[in-house]
């Protein structure tokens, strides 16, 4: 008896490392219709800008060089791309090339905006335990310029309206584990100057902090991190943070507060720990419109 349910174990293992296998080589495409105002009927709107969404790639690869994630993003005709960091694994052993060859291939059809997330900013941060990673992360960006926004601003203008993109690049303590330490509007203030009358999108990777990107002034907050919270259960939603906080408050989707809206995205890759239970890995195409 003893041996049967060894057996039945080893199986049940063995089918669940086979499903983490297929369900890690898959995503889906999200897509979200925003109004740009506080008016949400949007059979009066037209589309202003689309763009696609990409958080947390972690050197994934979908089919030889990403030609399957490469395809569903040329698929969906954005007008730019916005990165909401973690596009590497910053751990020793792990290099950029795969990140360098998915942003060479994507920067040659797509304007790029960058922002960085926390592996990005480790790179930086500890650079003498990952020698001339950062510098060459860096160089690479501006040489196919890429919008480098660490704590810098773009203002475009697509269709007669015009959005100022915000990277914020926000220090090491607010990503430690086990805690929350507090972060207000004046926090914001200094790392990227006070918010102006223009529709303001906020690249923040961290989402834990979207009541003050909220008070800051964010029309749109883009953030990753949370990789959906790795399992997925219904109603419960995702069941670990990587600050190792179970049930986090913010773990994917479209949250709202103040007429301020923050799109969080499940991320595309995993590090560590790869498990995806109920839990797709997700590009997100975001259109915004306007009353036409």
């Amino acid at each position: 008896m003893m041996l049967y349910i060894i057996a039945v174990l080893i199986l049940l293992f063995l089918v669940y490392i086979i499903i983490q296998k297929i369900e890690l080589c898959r995503f889906t495409t999200t897509v979200y219709r925003l109004s740009m105002s506080n008016n949400n009927i949007l059979d009066t709107q037209k589309n202003v800008v689309s763009f696609i969404v990409i958080s947390d790639l972690h050197n994934h690869v979908y089919g030889k060089e990403n030609k399957r994630l490469l395809s569903a993003i040329y698929a969906a005709k954005p007008q730019f791309i916005i990165i909401a960091g973690d596009m590497m694994i910053a751990k020793p052993g792990y290099s950029l090339d795969i990140v360098f060859d998915f942003l060479e291939k994507l920067s040659s059809k797509y304007t790029i905006y960058y922002g960085m997330g926390n592996h990005e900013y480790r790179l930086k941060l500890y650079r003498e335990k990952y020698p001339g990673m950062y510098e060459s992360f860096y160089n690479f960006l501006i040489e196919h310029n890429i919008k480098v926004l660490d704590n810098k601003s773009e203002t475009i203008n697509i269709n007669g309206e015009k959005i100022v993109i915000t990277g914020l690049e926000i220090e090491r303590e607010y990503y430690k584990r086990f805690h929350k330490i507090y972060m207000d509007k004046e926090y914001l203030d200094s790392l990227v100057g006070e918010k102006t009358d223009e529709y303001t999108i906020l690249i923040a990777h961290n989402p834990e902090y979207f009541d003050t990107y909220v008070n800051w002034g964010a029309d749109l907050i883009l953030s990753g991190h949370i990789h959906g919270g790795m399992v997925r259960l219904p109603f419960l939603g995702g069941v670990i943070s990587p600050k190792v906080q179970f049930f986090p408050k913010y773990d994917c989707g479209l949250f709202e507060s103040d007429g301020k809206r923050m799109i969080l995205s499940r991320g595309l890759g995993m590090h560590t720990i790869p498990i995806r239970i109920n839990n797709r890995a997700e590009l997100i195409k975001v259109d915004l419109l306007k009353e036409g």
